[in-house]
């Protein structure tokens, strides 16, 4: 009867938050942004609170109403919940109680324990752990409670909670928990300064005059080291009746990234005797992005309210990298090389405000309906400080006059200053603005309607124009000028005064993005009989970017789904889906507005300038496009206790261009068995397995050699594919394939005094790469052997990974207990990309920090953990 009363106690607090459904959902995503608590050894977050399946009221069934198994419509079955615990009175006579439970124990690794892909998102440790803390206060009589769950497995992988409120009434909650995330075990910068904004050489390498053996020399002699990071979410949430009614949310959290990313860190080129420089380096991570989440709402008999305030606040602590690169520049032309640059830098993630404001306003109508509309508008700002354009020192650039040609030096003290920019700060903004209207009608029981129009603004005002008032000339310096100090001419900048720059089209102004986008949507739903219903849903999508190669593009999408439970005992859901998406005139090239082109004073190239791109290229997202989408799922009871599901699905994109994405293709099915004879007993077993592909074809332009005339020739305005600059010749394909399978198995079973589970997971993907191409002109390099070396696929990626689970609960009395496990993990792991790394890092004039994951690992995890009830 007890158990009764607290569930007529909980249900005036279950309704308070199915009505507040858009502002704060029972997983608190809205509240403060986590979905769930758990950990690696607890994924769950419960699962010890769960364990102790008892004899009594529910052992019987589902409910105290129904005897046997119970299913939901569709034949899934519930699982048995376990009996909940009384408590134990506070003090005598006290309406509070108390439950609780404490696991301590000890976790040992053995094996490959620093394995990437076993500690990606875990910090397993040797050592204590706290496995579980859960401990609950219950007012039975005025539906008050208490409650905390708190696990750690080290100090960088933990999460502690605690809930109080009353049942109906307020509730307030408060969170702290760490993730983290190994990007990798196995790598080997070799920089000092890990961490930091500046990155600095060793003292066996010269920045800037490094022979290739001395860096190699000195990256086998780096120890190895992790990167990674770790992310902390902290939170406070207060939800409760202001008057009346009026119902109230205020939360605030705050998430913490710190640690490392690998990055990059170019000199320009590093290939085909340009000698320039690639560096794979280090970068700080150290993030604050506070958010913060209000909202009122008011649920009346007609009319329901909900108005929110959403704020989320990043913030950079380093907002910069800067790194020392000890490859010498070689110019192409073999003058005296007059540019030593060896400083890198990297601008970082900028400090951004978002703020959105929205309103939802619902009304039941007659006939079984309601009409809602929401209306929101929302703005992205940011406006840091921004650098200067390059960070060298003395001059940039090639100068030519030892044989005979012009000077393309420019001093760098034009640049490295605040000076050279046109403005100081980003002034970036964007606003976006939302309307959506919906009805729906049911006026029977065997069918219902519905209609929905919706509409949605992104609206980019930020505007930049890259000129520095120093030296009146356009443009931004490329790779801290070092691309320019190897390639004569190729500084990117655009000088109305000087014939060597007066032809330069290069980049003055960003693309100021952004699209409104119209959707209607009107369907219907009707049911035949007691077995049979059938849905239908068509929309119209009306999509206007703003500098985009089309001004508008619409989508009809028609979706057809059926639902039976004709077969027998089977439920069989079926749907179809297909979209046709046209558009406008497609312009390949609309971007001469943000290019040197447009500006006064520009000078055209004696044979024009070369195309932007070949005009029969499609941008996937622009295209035309087909889709097709099938999906079919069957669920059979076999008797009370067993239940087979399956699901097949498939999904096929067309696009009709020439030079552009293809066509994607993705299939699938899943198959599972779940069976529970009774509340001690559950086992189930899935497998799934999905294909995909996806095509390509594209064309490179001319650079010279086999593949047709070099750049600058006549002939080469013309964008058309089989022209000079894009022939026929130098046209390739792709073909992208991948499988991904994963199957497994889970046993549980309760002895009484012992609880036993066992389960395993597998999951495996292939990825295969292949390619072709017209002649010799589509490759990068046309050696007499170039067709051999190039064949048609990159190496296969491969990649699998098993896990084994055993664990044992013991009771040795109703409140002590221990809990015994392990598990077995193995893996492989093979990537192209990472070839030869195991070897060496360092190949001419490019180093690596990543040998990439282990290709074979194998780890063994036992724990012992005590139980105690409290």
């Amino acid at each position: 009867m007890r158990k009764l009363q607290l569930l007529l106690l909980a249900l005036p607090g279950l309704a308070a938050g199915a009505a507040s459904a858009q502002v704060a959902d029972g997983s608190d995503t809205m509240r403060v942004g986590d979905m769930q608590y758990g950990n690696a050894l607890d994924p769950r977050g419960w699962t010890p609170m769960m364990a102790g399946i008892q004899d009594g009221l529910l052992s019987n069934g589902m409910s105290w109403l129904h005897a046997g198994m119970k299913r939901t419509p569709t034949g899934v079955p519930y699982p048995y919940p376990p009996q909940a615990d009384d408590g134990t009175p506070v003090a005598p006579g006290s309406d509070w109680t108390y439950r609780g439970l404490l696991q301590l124990g000890y976790i040992h690794l053995n094996g490959d324990r620093n394995a990437e892909f076993f500690r990606q998102y875990s910090d397993w440790k040797n050592g204590f752990a706290l496995g579980y803390l859960g401990l609950m206060f219950d007012n039975r009589r005025t539906g008050e409670y208490v409650e905390f769950r708190a696990s750690r497995l080290s100090a960088d992988d933990q999460y502690y909670r605690l809930r109080a409120g009353k049942y109906g009434s307020y509730r307030i909650e408060a969170f702290y928990r760490d993730m983290p995330h190994t990007v990798s075990t196995n790598a080997f910068p070799i920089w000092n300064g890990i961490g930091s904004s500046n990155l600095t050489l060793p003292a066996s390498l010269t920045p800037g005059a490094s022979t290739p053996a001395q860096i190699a020399a000195a990256s086998a002699a780096v120890p190895r080291r992790s990167i990674g990071l770790t992310r902390t979410r902290s939170g406070l949430s207060l939800e409760g009746e202001l008057y009346r009614g009026w119902i109230g949310t205020a939360a605030i959290s705050n998430e913490e990234r710190k640690g490392t990313r690998l990055w990059g860190g170019p000199m320009f080129f590093a290939f085909n005797d340009l000698q320039g420089g690639i560096n794979e380096t280090v970068r700080p991570v150290d993030f604050s992005t506070t958010d913060v989440n209000l909202s009122l709402r008011k649920v009346g008999r007609v009319w329901h309210f909900v108005g929110t305030y959403t704020g989320s606040f990043f913030r950079n602590h380093k907002d910069y990298l800067d790194y020392q690169s000890p490859f010498q520049l070689q110019n192409v032309v073999g003058v005296p090389q007059v540019a030593n640059i060896y400083q890198g830098e990297f601008s970082l993630e900028p400090d951004n405000d978002y703020h959105n404001l929205r309103l939802d306003l619902s009304r039941e109508l007659k006939g079984n309906g309601q009409f809602s509309v929401a209306a929101a508008w929302g703005t992205m700002r940011q406006n840091a400080a921004l650098r200067p354009p390059v960070t060298c020192a003395g001059v940039l650039g090639v100068d030519m006059a030892p044989i005979g040609g012009p000077n393309y030096t420019l001093p760098c003290a034009d640049w490295n200053t605040p000076a050279a920019l046109s403005q100081r700060n980003a002034n970036a903004r964007i606003d976006t603005g939302l309307v959506d209207a919906r009805v729906n009608f049911h006026p029977s029981s065997s069918f219902g309607w519905h209609a929905g129009l919706r509409w949605y603004r992104e609206d980019n005002k930020t505007r930049y124009l890259a000129y520095n008032p120093q030296t009146g000339q356009y443009g931004y310096i490329s790779e801290n000028g070092s691309q320019g100090s190897i390639v004569p001419g190729e500084v990117g900048i655009f000088d109305p005064r000087n014939p060597l720059y007066w032809s330069s089209n290069v980049t003055v102004r960003n693309v100021p993005y952004g699209y409104d986008d119209t959707l209607f949507e009107l369907g219907g739903d009707w049911q035949f009989g007691r077995r049979n219903s059938l849905g239908v849903a068509y929309t119209f999508d009306h999509n206007e970017p703003k500098y985009r190669e089309r001004k508008r593009v619409d989508e009809h999408r028609i979706k057809i789904s059926w639902m039976s439970r004709s077969f027998g005992d089977a439920t069989l859901r079926a749907s179809y889906e297909y979209a046709r998406r046209r558009g406008g005139p497609y312009n390949y090239d609309p971007y001469a507005q943000f290019f040197s082109e447009s500006l006064p004073g520009f000078v055209d190239p004696v044979n024009g300038l070369p195309a932007h791109t070949v005009a029969d290229m499609r941008k996937y997202d622009l295209s035309d496009r087909n889709e097709s989408k099938a999906r079919l799922i069957v669920t059979y009871p076999f008797g009370d206790a067993t239940t087979v599901s399956a699901t097949f699905y498939g999904n096929r994109d067309q696009y009709a261009t020439p030079i552009g994405r293809q066509d994607t293709r993705s299939t699938g099915a899943t198959l599972q068995w779940d069976w529970q004879p009774g509340a001690r007993t559950t086992a189930s077993a899935y497998l799934g397995i999905e294909t995909s592909h996806m095509g390509i074809a594209n064309v490179g332009d001319s650079d010279g050699g086999a593949a047709g005339a070099a750049l600058g020739t006549p002939g080469q305005t013309n964008p058309n594919l089989g022209g000079p600059l894009y022939p026929y010749g130098n046209q390739w394909w792709e073909f992208d394939r991948e499988r991904n399978s994963n199957a497994g198995f889970t046993l549980t079973h309760d002895f009484g005094r012992v609880r036993a589970d066992l389960s395993y997971n597998y999951s495996g993907s292939f990825g295969h790469v292949g390619y072709s191409y017209a002649t010799i002109g589509a490759l990068a390099y046309r050696a007499p052997d170039a067709a051999t070396a190039a064949g048609n696929a990159f190496p296969d990626n491969k990649y699998r990974s098993n896990t084994l689970d055993l664990g044992f609960n013991f009771d040795f009395t109703r409140r002590f207990g221990m809990r015994l496990f392990g598990r077995r993990e193995t893996g492989s792991f093979t990537d192209w990309h990472y070839l030869g790394f195991d070897q060496t890092l360092s190949y001419g004039q490019r180093i690596y920090t990543d040998k990439g994951p282990q290709h074979h690992y194998g780890v063994t995890m036992l724990g012992a953990l005590f139980n105690v009830k409290l």
